[in-house]
């Protein structure tokens, strides 16, 4: 029923309608040409981030070589950000806080529906078309990704017609509501334009520099401290680290749970003198459920519905 209700709400969301013959299979084969499209193409352009009521503007640059990709982000609006990604690495640098964060690539928050295994979800998402519309100047075909349980978020995407690159993504909460969007202003494909440059580092010699703790993945054997019993179908523990914030504080293990589109992070750390969060919160499009477990403080957060952050809560064991 909860499927059957997004459904109508997707449908009355002002787009035109379908046309007629489309199968699911085409929808499917649309999202995979996407999945190949954002990761192949070069583009450049501005995009806006809508989330919690706060707007955000951010210039992109992507360019593809035979070393792979390369992506510069730069932020036109509020806190002066500016990020680079390659194949292996994320470097954000935040003027704010005279600080420089180097990490390790992952594909997680709203850029995973742009690297998603279509054939896996199929068992937790259904898709099809909506119509047609248009976004920053360019004709789009709409799809819905649509939830088969209470556990996840539904999605909205507008895809180019010639290049299949998302023009626009709206996150739908559990009445079909939007809660964050993701849109194109200003977009060229096929730019020939100079590649992307290293950030900019000029005057910041006395940041500080943070090299933020790697995820391992648990396929590669990775042992984690902590089991989930009677998770939500299709979710599953993906990435594992271990770490202390410095030296003065306790170790950390941090989780993240993923059915190849949605992800929630868990976090367990020994309890301390000031209390944690306990039961659930929710700011715009993320939600957070805390407790304690046997002298540790569980925390749960991630861009899902409410259901699913206390379904993991109560879900995680310590391992034998």
């Amino acid at each position: 029923m909860r499927w059957v209700f997004i459904s109508a709400a997707l449908f009355s969301a002002g787009v035109q309608s379908a046309a007629a013959g489309v199968t699911g299979e085409d929808v499917q084969t649309w999202l995979q040409r996407m999945s190949r499209a954002v990761h192949s193409l070069n583009y450049e352009g501005t995009f806006v981030y809508l989330h919690d009521n706060h707007l955000e503007a951010i210039q992109v640059t992507h360019r593809v070589d035979e070393s792979g990709e390369r992506e510069r982000l730069i932020s036109l609006n509020g806190a002066a950000r500016e990020v680079v990604r390659d194949n292996a690495s994320v470097t954000c640098v935040a003027p704010d806080t005279r600080s420089v964060s180097v990490g390790r690539r992952m594909a997680q928050g709203f850029r995973a529906i742009f690297s998603m295994d279509v054939a896996h979800l199929s068992d937790y998402y259904g898709f099809r078309f909506l119509g047609d519309n248009r976004v920053a100047g360019r004709a789009a075909r709409v799809v819905a990704i649509i939830p088969r349980d209470g556990f996840r978020y539904g999605y909205r995407i507008y895809l180019d017609k010639s290049d299949f690159l998302p023009l626009k993504s709206d996150m739908l909460n559990e009445q079909g509501e939007m809660i964050s969007q993701v849109m194109f202003t200003a977009l060229e494909i096929g730019s020939q334009a100079a590649g992307v440059d290293e950030p900019s580092l000029e005057g910041k010699e006395d940041y500080r520099w943070v090299n933020q703790r790697p995820m391992y993945s648990t396929h590669d054997g990775q042992r984690v401290g902590w089991e989930f019993s009677g998770l939500p179908a299709g979710f599953q523990i993906g990435l594992y680290a271990h770490s202390s914030v410095d030296s003065r504080q306790p170790d950390i293990d941090h989780i993240v749970l993923s059915d190849g589109l949605a992800s929630v992070s868990v976090y367990v750390e020994p309890v301390g003198k000031e209390p944690g969060l306990r039961g659930v919160t929710r700011m715009g499009a993320i939600s957070a459920y805390g407790r304690e477990l046997d002298g540790f403080q569980v925390t749960v957060v991630g861009e899902v519905p409410t259901a699913m952050v206390e379904a993991v809560a109560g879900a995680i064991r310590s391992a034998p």
